[in-house]
């Protein structure tokens, strides 16, 4: 069965690129066994039709449902929401003005020991005005974790320059935080 519903939902996701059809073909196989396990705990194998697991699974992938991730009905970020078209989305300030978006990432953070918070509060813009302003926003826009291609739309770019910048100053940034602990 798994060939054929890979198969199905690639031709059903050909016009993704190959990274987001990726996803969405594993979404569709996961979403399918998992229809496939509640057929077989009722007992109902004789509708497990390869063809009907696919296409509802398509269609859940399309309606923003997600194995194992279920979607708030208020999250304006939800694809649901997106769909109904009830709400607008808006960003606060210029990009520009953004620079402070990265440190609110950090506010509730229970995982990074505080030192560690504290080292990184004071390195990283020190470290982002190091770089040109353009490596500026664009370091400041992966951080804030924008997709490769979201940045390279953004900046007019292609997706492989980005990938390019994102190892460079990744690079840079080691580079910076060694001879800082130096």
């Amino acid at each position: 069965m798994l060939p054929r519903i890979k198969r199905q939902a690639r031709a059903a996701f050909i016009s993704m690129d190959a990274e987001a059809r990726e996803d969405a073909v594993s979404e569709v196989v996961a979403n399918a066994m998992c229809a496939y396990k509640r057929l077989h705990e009722r007992g109902e194998l004789e509708r497990a039709f390869i063809s009907a697991l696919t296409r509802y699974a398509i269609a859940q992938f399309h309606d923003g449902r997600r194995v194992g991730s279920p979607q708030c009905a208020g999250d304006v970020y939800s694809v649901r929401a997106k769909r109904r078209g009830n709400h607008k989305r808006i960003h606060l300030g210029t990009p520009s003005k953004r620079v402070g978006e990265w440190m609110e990432c950090l506010k509730d953070n229970r995982i990074t020991p505080v030192p560690d918070q504290v080292a990184f509060r004071i390195d990283f813009p020190e470290w982002l005005n190091s770089q040109a302003p353009r490596n500026k926003q664009i370091a400041e826009r992966l951080s804030l974790g924008f997709s490769t291609g979201d940045v390279a739309t953004e900046f007019e770019l292609s997706r492989g320059r980005v990938s390019q910048l994102r190892r460079e100053l990744s690079e840079s940034w080691y580079e910076f935080i060694s001879s800082a602990l130096e």
